[in-house]
């Protein structure tokens, strides 16, 4: 197996330690690297085992099976292992591979996990206390290996505490982001370097991977978990979108209301760049969505049009003077819960700052456009709620400043 190493990535090779954390922005091409490596060393020894496991998975199909499944079948490894609906088998030998959630183990049931010799844990800027504390000791075959790949979120992260406390000797430490990546493609580049000279908080975090935003948070009442289909059920659901193309994403959200317990579960959803009118259509109806009215930017009346022309239950989200501030308040008033999978609108409420005054360096009361676009599709599914008779509601100082 001859796989194309940036050199950066050298030292996961070069070192034999127990941990490994790969930590930086986005198009860094970490998990493609912990792909190519882990399936590296099942070829040479097809009798081990490999767990990949993530805080939240719901679903196979938020895990890591399909990336590890992508690149078997880029360097033509069929020969090695047979990848079947759940799991994928070694076919010369005992290996297998399976994709758990780390919230659905206990204090009993995470120790059949002990006798696996390979253990990666994606996204783990997300991973509780409580999961390191359950996983790190149960994992102790002699030789065993984990390896963590993340994007650095907060200093107080558990992941990032747990590489500060690991000891040099026993751990591997790789930065990266997309100037380090010789095989980052063109476009994203173009991307980095938009977002850089438009929106460069947003740029030093997402692709260079610093640290996100720890002050001024907007939105502190937010729980991230998987949502299940009871919790929801019977429940208004209220849809938005804020539209973007080139340089700031689409983004839709589905999400159900109860005003009585007074909970926004954020339930379902998409970003991406680029898309178009019948893209963004086909995503809605792929869920399942266009049943329900979604409340678009209403400065975008001609895209409107076009939706509802494709099939879309297409409306403009109210708007006016201090409606910004209005939605914010509106929110702060919920307990917002965030479904597990969706990474970009997590990155989006985790990051949501207030703008601070380039004189006193202090919070304003305007919100930092920087990690809006995800924030302000929720914002635009609520706005009939905040607004009477045209006029916005809850117009007092948001929480935060």
């Amino acid at each position: 197996m001859k796989v194309q190493i940036a050199d950066k990535f050298l030292p996961m090779y070069e070192r034999d330690t127990r941990y490994y954390f790969l930590k930086g922005g986005r198009s860094s091409a970490k998990s493609w690297h912990v792909a190519d490596r882990l399936l590296g060393l099942m070829v040479q020894n097809q009798d081990l085992n490999l767990i990949c496991l993530r805080e939240f998975q719901s679903s196979i199909k938020h895990s890591s099976k399909k990336l590890l499944s992508d690149r078997i079948e880029f360097h033509k490894l069929n020969a090695y292992f047979e990848v079947q609906d759940q799991v994928i088998k070694c076919r010369n030998g005992r290996g297998l591979m399976i994709f758990n959630g780390l919230q659905s183990h206990t204090a009993d049931s995470i120790k059949s996990l002990e006798g696996f010799d390979l253990v990666w844990i994606e996204e783990s800027q997300t991973i509780t206390s409580y999961s390191l504390e359950l996983l790190t000791p149960t994992i102790r075959k002699d030789g065993a290996k984990l390896f963590f790949t993340y994007n650095p979120r907060r200093a107080d992260d558990p992941v990032y505490l747990l590489e500060q406390e690991v000891p040099e000797k026993n751990k591997t430490i790789i930065f990266s982001n997309y100037i380090d990546n010789p095989f980052c493609p063109t476009s994203i580049i173009e991307e980095a370097e938009a977002m850089k000279a438009r929106r460069v908080k947003a740029y030093n975090h997402i692709y260079l991977g610093q640290f996100g935003v720890a002050e001024g948070l907007i939105f502190e009442n937010v729980e991230v978990r998987i949502i299940r289909e009871d919790e929801v059920k019977g429940l208004d659901c209220v849809q938005g979108s804020d539209l973007g193309f080139k340089n700031d994403p689409t983004t839709f959200t589905q999400n159900y209301i109860d005003h009585k317990n007074k909970k926004l579960y954020v339930y379902d959803g998409f970003s991406g760049k680029g898309m178009l009118n019948s893209d963004i259509a086909k995503k809605i109806k792929d869920m399942k969505a266009h049943v329900h009215v979604t409340r678009f930017d209403s400065a975008e009346p001609r895209t409107i049009a076009s939706l509802r022309v494709l099939g879309i239950n297409a409306i403009g989200a109210e708007k006016g003077k201090d409606s910004v501030t209005a939605g914010i308040n509106f929110m702060q008033e919920y307990d917002i819960i965030i479904n597990a999978h969706l990474t970009p609108f997590i990155t989006s409420f985790n990051n949501y700052a207030w703008d601070t005054d380039k004189l006193t360096n202090k919070p304003t009361n305007k919100p930092n456009h920087d990690f809006s676009d995800e924030v302000d599709s929720v914002r635009y599914s609520v706005s009939h709620l905040y607004k009477r008779r045209g006029r916005p509601i809850n117009i007092s100082k948001p929480k935060g400043i």
